[in-house]
């Protein structure tokens, strides 16, 4: 039986946020990402919820949050962000972020490194090498045909609520925010996340984003496209377990034993060959090379000798 999801109502800079909230354990805040709404978190959070209390919001205009009288830009965003984690009483909690989330998620942790423990960047924008409208509306297209249906009605209804004009405004900011120079200035442990056929950010990007990040790592889900945490959120999750209890250990000062990394898996064995170009990547905490992740052979369907072998750190 899946956890319940509850409701909670904060009152943030005058404004009303809608959290949802499922599990029980150390604290995670997941955030969603352009347009829609953190409904689209929840399997995700689902997945978490037997290791984290994970904490669900609505950032102000989306979903059920109620709209401020004008758009907030990627600034404003992480500081509604910011009092929403003082209200819920955290102090550091894991934060968990999708596409411009990212850029919401970066922002606060650098300018209020007290609101941020460590960092999940899952398929981050903006690429600089893709930041223009026509470039990033191309790359949507693209990538909508590679998501479930009930992800695309999802994102239809919710940009519906938002409306136009904060959609145009929000796309503006996102644009003009140079994620790429704040990175090197993030201190906590960051995880990168990429799914293989994720249009919106190439493979060079994601591996420049991990590797700007002081604490960066990055882990490559072969088959899937840029809500990889939606399509797969088993995987997504326990690459995040395994990332959260290793820097636990780590910042404790212990030694780190056969602790387990993520791993990962293609939704078809086909698919799995054609990314081999592209291994999944978990880059170690301490040092720049990555190392590749071999594919979990039950999830897939393959035997060993199939997957070839596996690789442990």
């Amino acid at each position: 039986m899946s956890e319940a999801v509850t409701t909670r109502r904060l009152v943030v800079g005058g404004l009303t946020l809608h959290v949802r909230a499922v599990g029980e354990g150390q604290p995670a805040v997941l955030v969603h990402g352009f347009g829609v709404s953190g409904q689209y978190m929840l399997p995700l959070a689902r997945a978490l919820s037997g290791r984290f209390a994970a904490f669900v919001p609505d950032l102000p205009g989306h979903g059920r949050s109620a709209k401020p009288s004008a758009p907030l830009g990627i600034r404003g965003l992480a500081d509604a962000l910011g009092d929403c984690i003082a209200a819920l009483g955290f102090e550091r909690p894991t934060l968990v972020a999708n596409s411009l989330g990212c850029q919401v998620v970066t922002s606060l942790a650098v300018r209020h490194p007290e609101c941020a423990g460590a960092l999940v960047l899952i398929g981050p924008t903006v690429d600089p090498a893709r930041r223009s409208a026509p470039r990033q509306v191309f790359a949507g297209l693209r990538d909508s045909v590679r998501e479930p249906w009930s992800l695309v009605a999802r994102a239809a209804h919710d940009d519906a609520v938002l409306g136009p004009r904060a959609l145009l405004a929000t796309a503006r900011s996102a644009l003009a925010d140079p994620i790429e120079e704040r990175l090197p200035l993030i201190e906590q442990p960051s995880l990168v996340v990429r799914g293989g056929r994720d249009s919106f950010v190439a493979s060079e990007w994601a591996e420049r984003v991990a590797a700007l990040l002081p604490l960066g790592r990055l882990v490559v889900v072969p088959g899937e496209p840029h809500a990889v945490h939606y399509t797969r959120p088993d995987v997504v999750a326990e690459a995040i377990e395994d990332f959260v209890l290793e820097e636990r250990v780590q910042a404790a000062g212990e030694p780190v034993r056969n602790l387990p990394h993520g791993h990962v898996a293609a939704r078809q064995e086909d698919e799995l060959r054609t990314e081999q170009g592209s291994v999944p990547l978990l880059g170690e905490r301490r040092r720049r090379q990555p190392v590749p992740l071999a594919p979990d052979e039950q999830s897939g369907g393959a035997n060993r000798s199939e997957l070839g072998p596996q690789v442990s750190v």
